[in-house]
């Protein structure tokens, strides 16, 4: 099979960006005669493992979870079914924290998932002291892989559910990617979400119940200074105002590289 034919196949296949996929799977799966940054159209491979790892982007299995890993921010993460995807999206709320956190402050990431966003902005601020929050075994298991991978094995890890119970302790950051998809936007995703953890994605009718509960949770935890940075959906800005301002706090908003709404930054007033 050529890239030229995988890239048709991925394009039969309703594939976003056939081409870039195809080169990412034949420079991974191809052989090592397919190490080199540009692969030519004509270059041809029957590897078994490449043409296994066609057959599942063809079923829309997203790129990520084939190769096993992602570049984020400056690090790279590995992932599986049991995590989300860390998104380019969610590096905007990294940034932000990297910005803001003071050396030598702690921060807690909650709704942890990869660990993507406690590893990043620990491995990018000074002397900083970093606790991730998950209620899957299944993602922690990761994040803290993940840790080591990126030589930052000194975050707690702590298995508990956001809804119900906050972390002791107080924070100079509160940091969360949470769920935030409505359920009937998540119904009308495209078929690669589907592989993803639902559980990660969805937050019920209105997309908001983490946020509520967060806030409440630990706005008596925030060192003086301190501040909430949560990644939002495109159009739920006025929603985090709102729900700021019923708890004594301001939000600032900050847009991603496409020049949406994407991260919500509270502070007490």
């Amino acid at each position: 099979m050529t890239l030229a034919e995988l890239t048709e196949k991925l394009r039969s296949a309703g594939v976003d960006n056939p081409e870039h996929d195809a080169r990412v799977l034949m420079r991974e799966f191809g052989g090592k005669k397919f190490d080199t940054p540009l692969i030519p159209r004509n270059a041809e491979s029957d590897a078994p493992e490449l043409l296994a790892a066609a057959e599942r982007r063809m079923r829309r299995e997203p790129l990520q979870y084939i190769v096993g890993k992602v570049g984020f921010y400056r690090e790279e993460y590995a992932v599986s079914e049991k995590v989300l995807i860390p998104r380019s999206d969610t590096e905007i709320l990294v940034d932000t924290a990297v910005k803001l956190i003071p050396p030598g402050e702690n921060f807690i990431d909650l709704c942890c998932g990869s660990g993507c966003i406690a590893i990043s902005v620990k491995k990018n601020t000074k002397n900083t002291l970093a606790t991730a929050v998950d209620i899957s075994d299944g993602a922690l298991w990761v994040a803290r892989e993940n840790a080591i991978k990126n030589g930052e094995d000194d975050i707690t890890f702590i298995k508990a559910d956001v809804l119900s119970e906050a972390v002791d302790g107080e924070y100079f950051a509160v940091l969360s990617n949470p769920p935030y998809v409505r359920e009937r936007d998540y119904e009308a995703a495209q078929k690669e979400i589907f592989y993803e953890p639902k559980l990660a994605f969805v937050a019920g009718e209105d997309g908001l119940i983490f946020y509520r509960r967060i806030v409440d949770l630990y706005k008596n935890k925030l060192k003086e200074g301190g501040f909430f940075a949560f990644e939002i959906g495109f159009d739920q800005a006025e929603d985090l105002m709102k729900i700021a301002a019923e708890h004594g706090f301001s939000a600032s908003i900050i847009k991603d590289y496409s020049q949406r709404d994407r991260v919500a930054v509270l502070r007490k007033i």
